[in-house]
């Protein structure tokens, strides 16, 4: 049976809390924004929190076992239910996967397949874009702050319907310049996970903010918590004609009381495309996170 998520946000942060990972997978913000696309549902095995998720291809599950203590009889179990359910399908698989679920999947059982990375900064290096490294950063940053009468504010929930339309306006130029069909498809399930996340801002425990140029919103912003010293953005939408915008907001954020208390700034990751990771690589990213799929051999 699936899961309201909403109503087990308590549980799930409990256990999710009990051994922090890196990837932005391992939040309860993470899992809601991505409701629409599968059916959750929650199991109890050997005392850890085993989430499984249903779409029409088959059951996985979304995250290793959850627990301060995992044993290979849970991973056991997960791999046997998986594989009742989907008639031993290539479907089964546990996503989310981090180097330190190693020991939980020894190689002579296991596949691992890397899925990707995950981008981290050191805060304050994006806050004072020092060196030679950040020139070109710096030069848009000031462009923008020296030609354009601007405001970076918190986001109100009054704001959802123009972050809504600027994010329709950022798809649409998005799309027309790149066609692989991966990042097509990435702009428009974006569109509904942002849907969700603005439609339950103040119950995810969201930060947002915006910049608002000539009086109209240009700019937006979500992240949230990740750890005690990782703070995650999830979205950066700006209107792209305004040059020195996308430096600009991501350099206040970062700048922003509220995100000073964290060491790093994870910024998820690039989809393998070649576009996406040209620009998160140019921020020149301290640590570059892997992510792993694995499957039973």
């Amino acid at each position: 049976m699936s899961v309201d998520l909403l109503e087990q946000k308590t549980l799930i942060d409990d256990y999710l809390q009990r051994r922090p990972q890196a990837l932005s997978a391992f939040s309860f913000t993470n899992l809601w924004t991505w409701k629409d696309f599968f059916e959750f549902r929650i199991e109890m095995i050997h005392n850890n929190l085993c989430l499984f998720a249903k779409n029409s291809l088959g059951c996985f599950l979304y995250l290793p076992p959850l627990g301060e203590t995992v044993s290979p009889e849970t991973v056991e179990e997960c791999f046997h239910r998986m594989n009742q359910e989907n008639r031993n399908s290539g479907v089964t698989r546990i996503e989310h996967v981090t180097e330190h679920h190693r020991l939980l999947f020894p190689e002579d059982r296991y596949h691992w397949y890397k899925k990707g990375y995950e981008y981290y900064y050191f805060r304050k290096d994006v806050v004072t874009l020092k060196g030679n490294a950040y020139k070109t950063k710096r030069a848009a940053y000031n462009y923008f702050v020296k030609n354009y009468k601007h405001e970076f504010v918190p986001y109100e929930e009054k704001m959802h319907d123009e972050c809504m339309m600027l994010y329709g306006l950022w798809a649409v130029e998005r799309m027309s310049k790149y066609s692989d069909p991966i990042y097509q498809q990435m702009v428009e399930e974006n569109r509904s996970v942002l849907r969700l996340a603005l439609g339950f801002y103040k119950k995810l425990g969201l930060v947002g903010r915006v910049v608002v140029v000539d009086e109209q919103l240009k700019a937006f912003t979500l992240g949230y918590p990740l750890t005690d010293n990782v703070f995650c953005v999830i979205f950066e939408i700006t209107d792209l004609t305004i040059k020195g915008l996308s430096v600009y907001i991501f350099r206040e954020f970062c700048a922003d009381k509220t995100i000073q208390p964290f060491k790093f700034i994870n910024v998820m990751d690039d989809f393998e495309l070649s576009n996406i990771a040209k620009t998160k690589l140019s921020f020149r990213p301290i640590m570059l996170v892997p992510s792993y799929v694995v499957t039973k051999k």
